[in-house]
């Protein structure tokens, strides 16, 4: 077992935020706050990001189990954003007695775009994985840009991004190639049709890693989602639509039983 750092907000049932790849958790540190208002929120710093070690080797299983140690002891309801959501949906699937809901803002069970599903371009991630071995601050910065492209408040939100990157160091590159290797080869589909416990998905309108139109695919798998898509938002709508998006979750949790 690994040292995971974790930092807890508020007080009552529990709720496991993961965030995105190369990320840590201090970037929804102000929507955590906002959030533990009348529950408990814990933020995790996935393996190799932020404050927490690493693992060998770094897999979708190896994450998913060293994750599973420190979820809380009752059940809880996880929210997964970008890669976090590819860990949390796999950690409902393969420890459904730990979570109790599932929340997905801005993630998708296949990341890559086939002739039948909606996804990045295969060559975009493929650019990644070749460029953040050559200069990874440059090629962290332009999937930065990445994830506010098309949005009317994009620099202000960039500004916030590359505030809580700075907080902490990059990532190893281990680490950032273990992580795209998982957005490039992860297929959770059967996964998220075979649950049974609430979901909710949180999709910007212009998010250029997770195309809007995945919904509609992932909700013909799996009919009993909550489905929301954030008009004007980018890949970081609980930066971006911060009160919208607070407002999705709270209703939802409330729902669920939090």
């Amino acid at each position: 077992m690994i040292n995971i750092y974790k930092k807890t907000y508020g007080q009552g049932e529990p709720v496991v935020m993961l965030h995105g790849w190369a990320m840590h958790s201090g970037l929804w540190r102000a929507f955590a706050e906002q959030l533990a208002v009348d529950r408990q929120v814990t933020c995790l710093d996935l393996p190799g990001h932020g404050r927490s070690e690493t693992v060998q080797p770094y897999t979708l299983e190896v994450l998913v189990d060293e994750l599973a140690l420190v979820l809380p002891e009752q059940p809880c309801h996880l929210v997964g954003w970008s890669l976090g959501g590819v860990l949390a949906l796999r950690l409902a699937e393969k420890y459904p007695n730990k979570v109790k809901s599932l929340i997905l803002i801005a993630s998708n069970p296949h990341f890559l775009s086939t002739q039948d599903w909606s996804g990045v371009a295969p060559n975009i991630l493929a650019d990644f994985a070749s460029n953040i071995q050559k200069n990874a601050s440059v090629t962290l910065l332009r999937f930065m840009g990445l994830q506010v492209k098309e949005m009317p408040e994009m620099k202000s939100c960039l500004k916030q991004i590359k505030e809580a990157l700075q907080e902490c160091v990059v990532p190893e590159l281990e680490v950032l190639m273990g992580g795209l290797q998982i957005l490039q080869t992860a297929d959770l589909r059967s996964a998220l049709s075979a649950l049974t416990l609430p979901v909710q998905m949180i999709l910007g309108e212009y998010d250029s890693l997770v195309p809007a139109q995945v919904g509609g695919q992932c909700k013909s798998l799996a009919p009993q989602i909550e489905m929301h898509v954030i008009e004007g938002a980018g890949h970081v709508p609980f930066i971006s639509h911060e009160q919208q998006v607070l407002t999705l979750v709270r209703n939802f949790l409330l729902r669920s039983g939090a």
